[in-house]
């Protein structure tokens, strides 16, 4: 097989050294970055991600030989140094690792009998940094049981499917951002996407002099599922009330200031309405900023975006406030805002390339300073969505 990188290298190895053969399937699935436009896709508003060159690597084979019926599947999780073997007609084993209730929920929405799998894990996506490592496992094992099957889903299908999982097996009230962007996203560019009707567009990124880079926190606060899923419900009963002034709305999409204001919203539900709708219009504006190649107006659109989540959609925490106000008050650094669900994760910011190595000296020695260990500075270009790289020959 051709090298293609030192990560996938390793695995291999392990693989032939766990199952003394070669994987039938090996699939690339990228980690999600999001430019703007957070907590607005289950709301139907817009969004701005893309594909990030941080992957995570499928490797998978059906159980060989098969036995006649049952068998036993035997999933590794390398990163993590974890690894689960039970009987194909039993249940999952009880276990703390999410990893493999995404793995179980995915072959079950996959409504194909694959029989016992053999299931291998690893990459350079950080867990817990808001790069949606958990969607990247979803879709790229989706593409890998579709490849093993010889199904014939469009990467769309495939990303609703994903979304599926998260939402019916894992219990996550999340849209369509994050399964869209690992199954579709194009190098180079980002999708403005539209999550009412899934239609989207590709967009440059690059703005010339500047990066796009990510700070890793390093924390993640156990508040984000249930958290999160509170403020989807909440979002859900402003509209519940904006209906009976405004019969016509259907989601906050539908919502602008003026509806807002005579909606008569309590002060929370208010707060997370209004910024839902000022999001939907800086991803808008970003889409502007970035055609005419304006760092100063994207990084005024990040900071707006992250004091939003901070101080309307409270979602942020002091590491993240930490960072994103370094972004925002920092020579050479034009913005930066939370990325993700929140309560922790990473700050997505806008760098002058001569301002670089200032700038994250500066952020490395601030939060160090303050939280008594290292965040975790990330660059990264945007890359091509889920991919085979790897598949069965044709009989």
């Amino acid at each position: 097989m051709q090298r293609i990188q030192p990560i996938l290298d390793s695995l291999l190895a392990q693989w032939q050294d766990t199952f003394h053969s070669t994987p039938e399937v090996i699939v690339r699935a990228p980690g999600r970055v999001n430019i703007i436009g957070e907590h607005t896709d289950y709301n139907e508003g817009w969004v701005m991600p893309g594909g990030m060159s941080r992957s995570l690597y499928i490797l998978v084979s059906r159980a060989s030989p098969l036995p006649p019926k049952g068998g036993k599947h035997h999933w590794i999780a390398a990163d993590l140094n974890e690894e689960l073997v039970f009987d194909h007609e039993e249940d999952i084993p009880l276990t703390r690792s999410i990893w493999a209730k995404y793995v179980l929920g995915a072959i079950h929405v996959y409504e194909n009998d694959l029989g016992p799998l053999q299931i291998m894990l690893g990459g350079d996506l950080p867990i817990g940094a808001g790069i949606s490592s958990s969607s990247s496992l979803v879709g790229g094992l989706l593409l890998a049981l579709q490849t093993l099957t010889g199904d014939q889903k469009t990467p769309k299908d495939l990303a609703q499917l994903s979304s599926r999982v998260e939402r019916e097996i894992i219990g996550l009230q999340g849209g369509i951002m994050d399964q869209f962007a690992i199954m579709l996203s194009e190098k180079d560019k980002v999708m403005m996407l539209d999550c009412r009707d899934q239609t989207f567009e590709f967009i440059s990124a690059s703005i010339p002099g500047t990066q796009w880079i990510l700070i890793n926190t390093k924390v993640k606060h156990q508040l984000i599922d249930s958290d999160y899923n509170q403020r989807a419900a909440q979002c859900k009963q402003a509209v519940q009330i904006i209906q009976h002034t405004f019969p016509e709305v259907k989601s906050l999409r539908d919502v602008d200031e003026n509806i807002l204001i005579h909606s008569h919203l309590p002060e929370t539900l208010y707060k997370r309405s209004s910024f839902v709708v000022k999001e939907n219009h800086r991803v808008h504006e970003m889409k502007q900023a970035l055609e005419m190649k304006d760092a100063t107006r994207a990084g005024q659109l990040l900071q707006a975006s992250h004091l939003g989540l901070q101080h309307e959609y409270e979602v942020s925490c002091d590491e993240l406030d930490h960072l994103a106000y370094l972004a925002n008050n920092s020579d050479g650094a034009f913005g930066g805002r939370m990325m993700g669900g929140g309560f922790g994760g990473c700050v997505i910011s806008l760098v002058a390339d001569v301002a670089m190595h200032d700038f994250e000296k500066k952020v490395m020695h601030s939060y160090e300073k303050e939280y008594g260990f290292a965040p975790e500075i990330i660059h990264f270009s945007l890359s091509d969505g889920a991919e085979v790289i790897a598949m069965p020959p044709t009989p």
